[in-house]
């Protein structure tokens, strides 16, 4: 698994846009990434500049080529780029994105939308092509006003969208996402358990500051989400060990565990056997 923007800002040429945690990243074909288990941890404003890219969500699939402009919601996604593959990338908070409507968009009515809505995707214009000239410039060549030129090139790019969508079904979208804060806890740490996420990724990821979400987390399961985690995490191992016949090592990756000494010290503290006590218990069915 990568974690996006994380992941990308060590490798990539970007810019962190002022007074917001914002950032733009240029993708390059020396530097590729793929991942079939991608976590995005911010909203993101794609701009695939050369070769194609196939975007999976869900049972949603994307295809995307050279022109192309997609929003993807903070989620889980697969990603698989060609090889000649460049893109620009801007990745925002739901901050930026309720200050872009607040400062642009009148109220609306809007539907509720599904918690899994796919991506959009959206056609580049000559306008917009030529603010992300201006944007490329401006990461590759920084100056005293880069970053403030390259956020307002975003609101410019994200208007141009809104003024080809004459459903209004993007702009309802936007109103509902930044709407819809906080995200079940039950459920994020059902579908996340296993991932390398700190407390503040957590925080974040559910729409709550760090003290909140350590508050309402103890209210609610009478643990921390870090013991949480270790003890469904091995949960789950004792259920691979006994049920699948992969090496202990790669159950204990799939769980969670990056260390296999950790892991089996754990094990067995919860389950008073080892990981190699429980799978020779078993007799796996083929």
């Amino acid at each position: 698994m990568i974690q996006i923007p994380k992941d990308l800002l060590n490798h990539h040429t970007h810019i962190r846009l002022r007074l917001s945690d914002m950032y733009a990243v240029l993708i390059d074909k020396k530097r590729p990434f793929s991942c079939d288990d991608t976590l995005q941890t911010a909203h993101c404003l794609e701009f695939v500049l050369t070769g194609s890219i196939e975007v999976r969500y869900g049972s949603s699939v994307h295809h995307l080529k050279a022109g192309d402009i997609q929003f993807r919601r903070r989620g889980n996604y697969q990603i698989f780029p060609s090889d000649d593959y460049t893109s620009l990338l801007i990745f925002m908070e739901n901050e930026f994105v309720d200050y872009f409507l607040e400062s642009h968009v009148p109220v609306i009515r809007y539907e509720k939308f599904c918690a899994d809505m796919p991506p959009f995707t959206f056609k580049t214009t000559e306008f917009i092509n030529a603010n992300i000239k201006q944007v490329i410039q401006h990461i590759l060549h920084p100056q005293e006003y880069s970053r403030c030129i390259v956020k307002f090139a975003a609101h410019q790019t994200l208007l141009q969208i809104l003024a080809g969508d004459k459903t209004n079904t993007f702009v309802a979208f936007l109103k509902y996402l930044v709407s819809e804060r906080k995200v079940d806890l039950a459920y994020f740490m059902e579908a996340n358990f296993n991932r390398q996420l700190s407390i503040p990724d957590m925080a974040k990821l559910t729409g709550r500051s760090v003290s909140a979400f350590k508050k309402e987390f103890t209210e609610r399961f009478h643990t921390t989400p870090v013991k949480w985690q270790i003890n469904r995490r091995l949960e789950y191992a004792e259920y691979q060990l006994k049920k699948s016949c992969d090496p202990v090592s790669l159950v204990a990756y799939s769980s969670g565990f990056e260390n296999i000494s950790h892991f089996s010290k754990v094990y067995k503290q919860k389950f008073g056997v080892s990981p190699k006590d429980t799978r020779d218990e078993e007799e796996v069915v083929f």
